[in-house]
């Protein structure tokens, strides 16, 4: 796989696909990771928050030039060509938490609602997998999160729900923002069903 997409609220599904990458690839199993793409919902982000403020800092030790980096992807594949840097970086994140993660200051809204948690409690371990492997947190609109919801059930049968389908609006996000992405070996995860 190139790519995966899967759905964060408090973190604890993505990280266990973060995990569970790591340790078939320590094992030799796959040759690479593959870039993990944590999406969310505009009704709670803190994930992504946490992501952009960890990035800001790393901006500061890349290059000139990496360091103004606007496309989101590339500034990810950088940094992720820096190893030691993302372990500084996630060093002092772990010991300074409340610089990165606190709980999102509004009411979480959305029609996923299985990914509203006000915090990502996972969060560290999502993030450094993403910045280890070149990939993003991806935030949705629910129009898009919509969209997802009838194309998935749609095409494949699955009576999935709003929450377990929002891996496939990050798809269909970043699909617009990296186009090559349709040349690769995605996955996305379904995760639940309507009740």
């Amino acid at each position: 796989l190139d790519a995966v997409f899967v759905q964060v609220g408090g973190g604890a599904l993505a990280s266990a696909v973060v995990q569970g990458f790591s340790e078939a690839h320590r094992a030799g199993e796959t040759a690479r990771l593959p870039r993990f793409y944590a999406v969310q919902t505009a009704g709670a982000a803190p994930l992504a928050r946490a992501h952009a403020r960890i990035v800001d800092r790393l901006r500061a030790s890349l290059p000139v030039g990496l360091a103004l980096e606007r496309n989101p992807s590339a500034l990810a594949r950088s940094i992720a060509s820096r190893p030691a840097l993302v372990e500084d970086a996630m060093k002092f994140a772990r010991t300074h938490r409340s610089l990165f993660m606190w709980p999102w200051e509004q009411e979480p809204r959305s029609i996923a609602h299985g990914i509203l948690d006000d915090e990502t409690y996972d969060w560290a371990a999502v993030v450094e997998g993403m910045l280890r492997t070149g990939g993003r947190p991806i935030v949705v609109s629910e129009d898009r999160l919509q969209a997802a919801n009838e194309a998935a059930r749609e095409r494949t049968g699955i009576d999935v729900d709003h929450t377990g389908s929002a891996g496939l609006a990050g798809l269909m996000q970043a699909l617009e923002e990296e186009p090559d992405l349709r040349r690769e070996h995605v996955a996305v995860l379904f995760t639940g069903v309507r009740r």
